[in-house]
């Protein structure tokens, strides 16, 4: 389908416009199809033929032309050597200010090593405190588990508590089994 940039003749357009305008701006669509013009461009027609009558295309279409031949040459005249320059190859040269620039560039810099050196020292404090509290942890670990061993030993062997009361250590197993054995 063609766009509006599509060169319509004058005569064309009114045609288009005037049936638009018959039909009360209704079966646009229709009319699209048959003409294969877009029905926004048929309505933009429609407009400009109420509003400006039977001359409306044929000013627009002289108004076109010379604005196109207009566009076609250009004489510029230009005094200053970097405006010419710059038309020349197509860019403007920049004027830094490198003061500024060397300013926030270091600045950057310094805050980026600042934040960096922060983050080391949160780790390392971090390491050396979780490394003190597993010490700390491990230590009564250990320990529990000595006491452990040690009941463990006390309850499962044969052993003297007191002599001279005559108080011996058996192993819970052994007792149960000699009562076992002697209630039957």
């Amino acid at each position: 389908m063609p766009t509006e940039e599509n060169n319509y003749t004058p005569e064309f357009k009114k045609k288009i416009a005037q049936q638009a305008l018959d039909q009360s701006k209704q079966n646009l669509e229709q009319l699209s199809k048959e003409h294969n013009v877009p029905v926004s461009v048929i309505l933009m027609w429609a407009t400009e033929l109420e509003k400006g009558g039977e001359e409306a295309f044929k000013e627009a279409d002289k108004t076109e032309d010379k604005a196109h031949k207009a566009s076609n040459t250009v004489d510029v005249t230009v005094s200053e050597e970097e405006v010419s320059s710059s038309i020349e190859y197509g860019v403007m040269s920049d004027n830094l200010n490198y003061k500024r620039l060397t300013f926030w560039s270091v600045l950057g810099i310094v805050l980026v090593l600042v934040f960096v050196q922060a983050l080391f020292e949160m780790y390392q404090y971090n390491t050396q405190n979780m490394e003190q509290r597993v010490a700390a942890e491990s230590g009564d670990y250990y320990q529990s588990v000595q006491l452990k061993k040690e009941a463990n030993e006390h309850l499962n062997n044969f052993g003297v508590v007191n002599l001279e009361e005559g108080t011996y250590s058996m192993p819970i197993d052994s007792v149960i089994n000699n009562m076992a054995v002697n209630e039957e």
